[in-house]
């Protein structure tokens, strides 16, 4: 499948810039008159994916330009002064809204809104490789800038990238012990699996027309799965090589035919497409009445440690501690 990042036009951008220049010369202006020039804040050399950026030692107006690094900020209680949410503050899941309290939008995780970040005056930026290193300039010149790659990162990587962030706020032993933390609690998920595996499951996003978002082996949420103990369809591992998931129609969904369907809802994605076709009803998972419907925001936007936890306790849930739904029926989200 192919992700797009946004772009503006060469006039926007210039605008911009010209936008952030001004903002800048002002700055120095404030700082330079009277008694002499204020001492520097200390900063710290911080790696990332496009180089090594100079930031402040303790940064207190962090903007985050992708969910997942809003949910590795929230894990640590951290507010950021300025965070993306895509023209509505509940495509951030409640858990992490609550951790992070008062902040303000800075437009679109594709098209952040350089206007408003500039005039929040932040003192580092948390962008992601996947969608702004065609701004990453731009940012820079607003503000240091840090990028790293979140957006299609696994378990595993997703630990690696909470890392670097707890790095860039300058946090990271807090973060290393919210990963640990975080590590014994999918311990004891892990636990309540049964004793030589359970039921295969399968993660979906249902399209338009009937079709199916497969989540891969490889995936995120296959990742989280098995980590605590929930068997992953092996048949998933073809869905797809170089990415997390891939779409096929209700026949490709049969096919692999899982014994628990987990599937990610909103209000604009939904199973209505599905329900009324033979492919669907005559599914293992729909005759059984193991179709749990969940949070797509929280199963996969969020991409971080709040959502890790929260994901694993769901999960381990519906499939150990409660009786499937009536058959054919999906379970409405928590």
């Amino acid at each position: 499948m192919s992700h797009r990042i946004g772009h503006w036009g060469k006039r926007g951008w210039g605008a911009i810039s010209a936008l952030v220049l001004s903002i800048v010369l002002l700055a120095g202006c404030a700082t330079g008159g009277g008694g002499g020039e204020e001492a520097p804040a200390p900063t710290r050399t911080v790696a990332h994916d496009l180089g090594a950026s100079a930031v402040p030692d303790k940064p207190q107006r962090i903007v985050a330009l992708e969910f997942p690094y809003v949910d590795m900020l929230a894990s640590l209680r951290v507010t950021p002064v300025g965070a993306v949410d895509d023209g509505d503050p509940e495509n951030l899941i409640p858990e992490v809204r609550n951790r992070i309290g008062k902040w303000e939008s800075v437009g679109s995780r594709s098209e952040p809104n350089l206007e408003q970040i500039a005039r929040l005056k932040p003192d580092l930026i948390i962008a992601d490789n996947e969608r702004h290193a065609g701004i990453y300039h731009e940012l820079s010149a607003i503000a240091p800038t840090v990028v790293f790659t979140a957006r299609y990162a696994g378990y595993e990587e997703t630990l690696d990238v909470a890392r670097k962030v707890g790095d860039a706020i300058n946090k990271p032993a807090e973060m290393n012990a919210e990963i640990t933390r975080l590590n014994g609690r999918l311990d004891e998920f892990a636990r309540t699996a049964p004793q030589g595996g359970g039921r295969d499951a399968l993660a979906v996003i249902p399209r338009d027309h009937g079709t199916a978002q497969v989540l891969g082996e490889g995936s995120y949420v296959a990742e989280i799965l098995r980590r605590v103990r929930v068997t992953y369809a092996p048949e998933a591992a073809a869905y797809p090589e170089n990415s997390d998931s891939s779409s096929v129609g209700l026949e490709g969904l049969a096919q692999i035919n899982p014994a628990v369907l987990f599937v990610m809802t909103d209000a604009r994605t939904t199973t209505k497409d599905w329900e009324a076709a033979p492919v669907w009803q005559n599914l293992s998972a729909v005759a059984a009445g193991d179709v749990h419907s969940v949070n797509r925001a929280l199963w996969t936007r969020s991409r971080g440690l709040v959502s890790m936890e929260l994901i694993a306790e769901e999960a381990t849930r519906l499939l150990y501690e409660r009786a499937p739904a009536n058959a054919g029926q999906p379970q409405q989200p928590n």
